[in-house]
């Protein structure tokens, strides 16, 4: 700790006084106060994290997806770089940027500060062009000679000084291309990308709605989705015929499907605990219940509130009992195999 106090603590309060403008001291007197010294790096620690927040805030907002760019090369060490921003944000680019290498992760030796750009403002689900020059940076033929195969080379753009904003990659070489093969191509590799996660979307909610339950038309019998104890075989041996879905005290316990309350009673084990006869030899026990709200003989309707959530019976915490038999056997209510 006495490390970080007397090193990093110093370039904390030197960034912080850069990038806001406030000049954060201790008073020389309390320098060998343990407690000034806490004071002084509790505040510096929340400016800190203040101006990060702040920063996030302000230059966040575009991640991979959002964002395509693709690099024409016009020669003579000129570049068109085609962005599309598909985001609902617009996004401003500085005339600045990096120039790297793959394989090795670093910049090219060069002078960068010759580099020539041209930057404007892509506005949301808009596309644009930013144009950069090399040609007086770099020794290009250089550049191309060292492009063996497998090797390639990527533009750094940014938005905030490489610092706290975010930063975009861009491939280039040196192969002339027209301008609107490139565009099309970006554009459709950006549909495509587009297209596969909403696919992937699209799969894992029917998967999550598949395993939900053991019928998938079901609805959830609580509000709480923490399934606590599984069903079957224990690490400890026993043998579990019911799921715990665990929960807060009074949460609503809904009705999974239609069908006829044949039992509404307390019992030992159980507690409160409502059967229910789906049909088609199905039955359904909701068990632990604080408050019973349905009655043996009623008929209940899908998604029907018929309980709250408790702890009777021999519960150790506020959970839902829950528990499906087909033709008098148990069934994993999750569905599982």
């Amino acid at each position: 700790m006495e490390k970080f106090r007397k090193g990093n603590l110093q370039n904390i309060q030197a960034l912080v006084q850069m990038k806001t403008g406030t000049a954060i001291t201790a008073d020389k007197r309390s320098a060998g106060s343990k407690f000034g010294r806490r004071v002084v790096l509790a505040g510096t620690l929340l400016c800190f994290m203040a101006f990060c927040a702040f920063a996030y805030a302000k230059f966040s907002g575009l991640n991979g997806d959002e964002a395509g760019f693709a690099a024409v090369y016009q020669g003579d060490g000129r570049y068109e770089i085609i962005i599309v921003n598909d985001s609902d944000r617009e996004l401003k680019l500085q005339d600045k940027v990096k120039v790297m290498q793959w394989s090795t992760g670093r910049e090219i030796e060069g002078e960068p500060d010759k580099i020539r750009m041209e930057v404007s403002a892509i506005g949301p689900h808009s596309h644009g062009s930013v144009y950069i020059d090399l040609s007086e940076a770099y020794d290009i033929g250089k550049m191309e000679q060292n492009l063996t195969e497998g090797e390639w080379y990527y533009f750094v753009l940014t938005n905030n000084d490489f610092a706290f904003g975010q930063d975009w990659m861009c491939g280039f070489d040196f192969k002339t291309e027209r301008t609107e093969e490139v565009k099309r191509r970006l554009f459709d590799g950006m549909k495509e990308r587009k297209e596969r996660e909403e696919e992937r979307e699209l799969t894992a909610r029917q998967q999550h709605v598949s395993e939900n339950l053991v019928y998938p038309e079901w609805t959830w019998p609580a509000v709480s989705r923490d399934v606590s104890l599984s069903f079957g075989r224990q690490e400890n041996g026993t043998y579990s015929d019911h799921v715990n879905i665990a929960g807060a005290s009074g949460d609503e316990i809904y009705a999974v499907a239609d069908g006829v309350v044949t039992e509404a009673a307390f019992k030992t084990a159980c507690g409160n605990v409502i059967v229910v006869d789906i049909g088609d030899g199905v039955t359904v026990k909701y068990g632990h219940l604080k408050e019973i709200k349905v009655s043996e003989g009623e008929e209940i309707k899908q998604g029907q509130v018929i309980a709250s959530l408790g702890q009777t019976g021999m519960a150790t915490g506020p959970n839902l009992l829950f528990a499906v038999m087909v033709d008098g056997e148990a069934v994993d209510p999750l569905g599982a195999e």
